[in-house]
C-alpha cells in the first residue's frame, strides 16, 4: 500500500486575508492504491483559496501517476469554499483529460447542498465512502 501525506497552510497576507485565515485547519492529503487499481486520496482540514491550487496539484499528480478510477474522499473535509470547489471541478476535468474516472465520496451535507444548488451533484457524487 502506498500512502502520502501533503500539507498546506494559510499564509496571513494582511492585503488579502480574511481576519480569521490564521485558525484555519491545513488542507491535509494522502492517497492510497486499491488492489483494484483505484488510487483514493483524503482531504482532511479545509479546501480554500489557500490550500486549493496545492489540491490540485496533488491530485493531479496521482491521476497522472496512476492508470485506474480516482476517488477523493471528502469524509473529513471540514470546509470548503467557492476556490475549493473550483478545485474539485479542475480535478474532475484532469481526470477526465486523461480518460480516467472520477467521483467525489462522503461530502459533507453543506457541499452537497452547494453542489446541487450548482448542478454539480449529477457530475460526480456517490453516497459511498471508499473502503
Amino acid at each position: 500500500m502506498l500512502i502520502c501525506v501533503a500539507e498546506a497552510r494559510a499564509v496571513e497576507e494582511p492585503a488579502m486575508a480574511a481576519p480569521d485565515v490564521a485558525r484555519t485547519a491545513p488542507l491535509k492529503l494522502s492517497h492510497r492504491i486499491c488492489p483494484t487499481g483505484e488510487a483514493v486520496v483524503k482531504l482532511r482540514g479545509e479546501l480554500d483559496i489557500a490550500s486549493a491550487e496545492m489540491a490540485v496539484s496533488y491530485v493531479s499528480d496521482i491521476t497522472d501517476r496512476h492508470h485506474g478510477p480516482v476517488t477523493v474522499d471528502l469524509t473529513a473535509l471540514a470546509f470548503c469554499d467557492a476556490q475549493g470547489l473550483a478545485a474539485l471541478i479542475r480535478m474532475a476535468g484532469h481526470a477526465a483529460e486523461r480518460g480516467r474516472r472520477f467521483r467525489l465520496a462522503s461530502p459533507s451535507p453543506s457541499l452537497v447542498k452547494i453542489m446541487r444548488i450548482t448542478g454539480l451533484d449529477h457530475k460526480f457524487l456517490t453516497s459511498q465512502a471508499p473502503s
